[in-house]
Parts: structure tokens; C-alpha cells; sequence
């Protein structure tokens, strides 16, 4: 395509040049479809922002080292009392806890180093369960293994109940503690549905309780309290969640719901066969709803409109589904979600069973963005000793806590690298060439410096300009024009590092194109910029300008 000049320019007496105003761009990433197809206000590609105010897009807040180091840790949990609050982790082989300052280690059982591990508390203990050992609890000091629980992966408190559940062996089975013990899943009189009195189940052959002592040996006379869910089905139960007065039941290909009576007689009702969660870590009650990770992305889970005693599952993540795609189904398990700042924040591993991407869903813009190094193995929401409730997170490798920190723009000392790519804008005439004016750009805050890279048709670079505050009358078309984009074969400029807020940005173009496309780009420590908006301004050519080597003659 042609470019102009900047003496080319039209003349005043010629008719002002055509608009498009893009302002509060808050409907976030959308990489599942072409470029020129998506929203205004989506991007097609982003990295590390997050949303704010109306809609207007910044720079993902960084964290700060919480703690001190740790060794090989796995999973991270709160235990709270009127008294205390604590941060709970398993690292190696031992409980440790911290309410400030660095890491504390709790007396009594120990745990087998390296497995997943996840918490629930209740009846002022906090539970803890890895899959591997009988299901243990921490009371603020020591940590007890009582025998009378299963070798569970995960668990929930409903309705005084302590439900726990992914159990090998039992891949089917709810274990339901008794309403005075949380600790104690035994009845001595019958359960839910108990099981014979024996220590195996006649069915599978397989333990009825694994983990639990008071099962091993010859039969005693307490029993399992226990639920099967369509056993044997083939499909074993991933997580668990409670939904306004119901427990819900994820198994990986279907979704039940159970309730009980005055009795605990309970009542099954499948909510769907079509789908189901691929991990426990994943469920996060989101205001009225449930969010979690299925095989098909992040679905959420609530009740059917104008039907409330219908409850609905659909599937969100679409306009990101190349991203849910990439990752690594072998350890879907991993995946682990949180509800803050009016975010759902799911971890997830790509390639390996590393942790290496985080995704993001603003529900107050229902608009996606994806975090790179922020690795969380595991996430909590935290009111320290001041009342500050702040959301921490463990590394991937299990050696330190962090802290999110808004306002803070580095990752512990290390640079974010931030950046949003628009749409492939052709204002709805994929056809027509258009001539580019210029683009202005509207910030909020531009803290320091970022890079802004023109492209047009097929991608192919115009230009790249580095974007500050060069004088006190700020950046207009002829501070920022044709020469340093580059569009007349110089090297590009590099402005004064500085911050301004408010200030339109105009990028001179003059440029022939059917479509325009840009990048705003940073990567330095402690710099900000927040995008209200973008004007496009342009001249529609005729109809019968088209670039000769694609026109077909017949």
C-alpha cells in the first residue's frame, strides 16, 4: 500500500476526516476468532492487565515476597479463630503456620512429602487431606490424625456436615462426618448408607474407609457414614461445592446436587450428564454462582433464569478457547481458581505439570486476560493482623509465599511484562481502503514509557515509536508523527521516561490501508499505563480502489 507524506496531508477546506471512538475498551481478550471479527472494545492478543474504574484497561498489579522462604511446599490454606488467624501450608513432611513474620512448625502427625494437598475448616479445626495418608486436622498448635477419617483428596462443610470425597478405591463415594464431630466419619447405628460391617466393600473388594484405622483388622461396630453416587459408573468424583442450600457433586463428565432431610435421608438429583469439573481447586463461589474448570474451559454454575429451583450450567471461556485448549490435561487436577477483586484468578500448567499461565474473568466486564509469572500452586484470601485482607499465593515450586500488592508494578523486583494488541480495525468494510489520518490514544496514567507498534494488512509492521513526555506541552501529531514510527525509513526515536495523565496521544499515520492494527507494549519495573480509549481517524477510499494482484477476471 501507499504511504503520503506529510505535505500530502488534506487541505483545511477539505471536509474533516471520519471518526471512530473506542472508549472504555472492556471487553478483554478474545483469540478465538480472526482479528478484524472481534469486538472494539476486545483485543486480540494480551498479556498481564487487568480491568478498572468503567472498563478502562492497566497493567496488572505486581506481588511482594511474604515470609520467609520455604522448602518443597504443597497447597496453602487459613485457618481462623476470634483469637487468630493463621496461613497453613504442608512443607516436606510437616505442618507449618504463620499469622506474620516467617514460618512456624506444628507439633504431631506428619504428612508424606510432595502431594497435592488442599483445607477446609470446620468446628474451629482446619482439615487437611492429601489422598495418600488418613485425613488429618490442625487446632492452632498440633496436628492430629484420629484414625476415623479416609485417605481423602478434598472436602466441604455443609450444613454441619464434613463431606469428603476423591478417595482411591472409592472413586464414587461421599464420606459424611457425624454432626458433632467433624473429625469422626463413623456411625454406630446405621449410616446415610452404611456398609456392612466389614472392612472391604462385597462389591469392589476395595477398602470401604482407606485410611481410616478403626476399619482395619477385624470389624469393629462403628460403620462408615457414606453415599454412593451412581457407583462404579465410571466417572469419579473430582470436587465438591455447596450451592445456596444444596452440596454439589462434580464428577468429570456429570453434575449432581444432594440434600437431606431432618433425618439425613438424602436425595440425589442429577443436574446434568454433559459435563463435569476436572478439579476440586477450581470450585470458587462467585458472588451467587459457582465457578469451575470443566473439559470444555471455565463453565459457571447457578440457577436457571426465571426458574429458581432449576439449576443451569454454561460454558464462559469461548472467545479464549485456543488458551483453555493449551492446557495440559494430564494434570487437570492442578488447575486452582480464587474470587478476588472482582476476579475468578484460575492457575493452570501448559506443556508440563509445571504451573505457568493464570487466567482471568473480570464479571464485572464478563472480559478475559491472561497473567504470565504468576505461578500460583495454590491461592487464599488473607485478613492479616491489621484487618487487611489481601490475596497471597505459593510458587509452582512450593519455596515461597506472595503477596499481590496493588499499586505495585513488579513482580518481586522483576520487571511485568505487559501489553494489549487491538483489533485488526477495517470499520466494518473489510474491502474498502482507507486512508489513516492518525490514531489518538486516551490515558488514564501513562507512568514512564511504552512502546506503540502500527501494523497494517497481513500484520506487516508501519512503525514503532516509544511513548513518554518529552516537554511540558506534551506529544502531538508533529512530536510523534511519520518520521519516528519509522514510516520513512528512520530509526525510531526514544522520548524522556516521565508520567502524564489525561493527555490524548496523537499518532500521525498517513497511511493507505485497508486495515490498521496496534501494540502498546511495556516491560520495565515500577511503570504504568492505564488505556481509556482510542479515535481512529480515516478517509474512506472508493469502492474501486483495489490493489490489483487480488482481483479475479472472469
Amino acid at each position: 500500500m501507499s504511504r503520503r507524506s506529510n505535505n500530502e496531508i488534506p487541505a483545511k477546506k477539505v471536509k474533516p476526516p471520519q471518526r471512530l471512538v473506542v472508549m472504555n475498551p472492556s471487553k478483554g481478550l478474545n483469540n478465538l476468532v480472526s482479528p478484524s471479527l472481534i469486538d472494539n472494545k476486545e483485543f486480540s492478543d494480551m498479556q498481564n492487565m487487568e480491568y478498572d474504574e468503567g472498563g478502562v484497561i492497566r497493567k496488572r498489579a505486581g506481588y511482594v515476597a511474604a515470609g520467609n522462604s520455604l522448602a518443597a511446599a504443597r497447597g496453602l490454606g487459613t485457618f481462623s479463630t476470634e483469637s487468630s488467624n493463621y496461613m497453613v501450608t504442608i512443607d516436606g513432611t510437616q505442618l507449618k503456620y504463620r499469622t506474620s513474620g516467617n514460618w512456624s512448625t506444628a507439633t504431631g502427625d506428619t504428612f508424606t512429602a510432595g502431594k497435592d494437598t488442599s483445607f477446609t475448616q470446620a468446628r474451629l479445626k482446619l482439615f487437611v487431606w492429601n489422598g495418600q495418608d488418613g485425613g488429618a486436622y490442625f487446632d492452632g498448635s498440633a496436628v492430629t490424625r484420629p484414625g476415623t477419617m479416609p485417605k481423602a483428596k478434598f472436602s466441604v462443610y455443609y450444613q454441619n456436615k464434613h463431606i469428603a470425597a476423591g478417595v482411591d478405591g472409592q472413586p464414587s463415594r461421599l464420606y459424611i462426618s457425624n454432626l458433632t464431630n467433624a473429625a469422626d466419619f463413623t456411625v454406630t447405628t446405621g449410616g446415610t448408607q452404611p456398609q456392612p460391617d466389614s472392612t472391604n466393600d462385597t462389591e469392589n473388594g476395595n477398602p470401604n474407609v482407606p485410611g481410616a484405622t478403626v476399619f482395619a483388622g477385624t470389624p469393629s461396630l462403628t460403620e462408615a457414614n457414606v453415599l454412593d453416587i451412581r457407583k462404579n459408573d465410571g466417572d469419579k468424583i473430582t470436587a465438591l461445592g455447596v450451592f445456596q442450600d444444596v452440596l454439589i457433586v462434580f464428577k468429570e463428565r456429570s453434575i449432581f446436587q444432594v440434600t437431606f432431610d431432618s433425618s439425613g435421608n438424602p436425595t440425589v438429583t442429577p443436574v446434568t450428564y454433559a459435563t463435569g469439573c476436572v478439579s476440586h481447586k477450581s470450585v470458587v463461589n462467585i458472588e451467587n454462582d459457582i465457578s469451575f474448570m470443566s473439559r470444555e474451559g471455565h463453565r459457571v454454575l447457578g440457577n436457571e433464569p426465571q426458574f429458581f429451583t432449576a439449576i443451569r450450567t454454561q460454558v464462559l471461556s469461548i472467545r479464549i478457547q485456543p488458551s483453555m485448549d493449551a492446557i495440559n490435561k494430564q494434570y487437570y487436577s492442578r488447575c486452582n481458581g480464587i474470587y478476588f477483586d472482582n476476579k475468578y484468578i484460575l492457575a493452570y500448567p501448559v506443556g508440563s505439570s509445571t504451573i505457568s499461565k493464570t487466567m482471568t474473568y473480570d464479571r464485572r466486564f464478563q472480559a478475559y486476560s491472561l497473567w504470565t509469572n504468576f505461578n500460583a500452586q495454590a491461592m487464599v484470601r488473607y485478613i492479616d493482623t491489621s484487618n487487611n485482607e489481601d490475596l497471597y499465593f505459593l510458587d509452582d515450586g512450593g519455596t515461597q509465599v506472595y503477596k499481590r500488592v496493588a499499586g505495585t508494578y513488579n513482580d518481586n523486583g522483576a520487571a511485568i511484562e505487559a501489553y494489549i494488541v487491538s483489533k485488526a480495525q477495517d470499520l466494518g468494510n473489510p474491502d474498502i481502503t482507507k486512508f489513516w489520518v492518525d490514531l489518538r490514544l486516551i490515558f488514564r496514567r501513562l507512568s514512564g514509557q511504552i512502546t506503540f507498534t502500527v501494523y497494517q494488512d497481513d500484520g506487516v509492521t508501519v512503525g514503532t515509536a516509544t511513548i513518554g513526555t518529552i516537554s511540558s506541552r506534551g506529544m502531538g501529531m508533529n512530536m510523534l508523527g511519520t518520521v519516528i514510527l519509522g514510516l520513512d525509513g528512520e530509526a525510531p526515536s526514544t522520548s524522556t521516561t516521565a508520567s502524564f495523565i489525561d493527555n490524548p496521544q496523537s499518532i500521525g499515520l498517513n497511511l493507505d490501508s485497508r486495515t490498521i492494527k496496534y501494540k502498546i507494549y511495556n516491560n520495565r519495573i515500577d511503570e504504568n499505563f492505564v488505556l481509556l480509549g482510542t479515535i481512529y481517524a480515516y478517509y474512506p477510499k472508493s469502492h474501486y480502489v483495489f490493489d490489483s494482484s487480488a482481483k479475479i477476471y472472469l
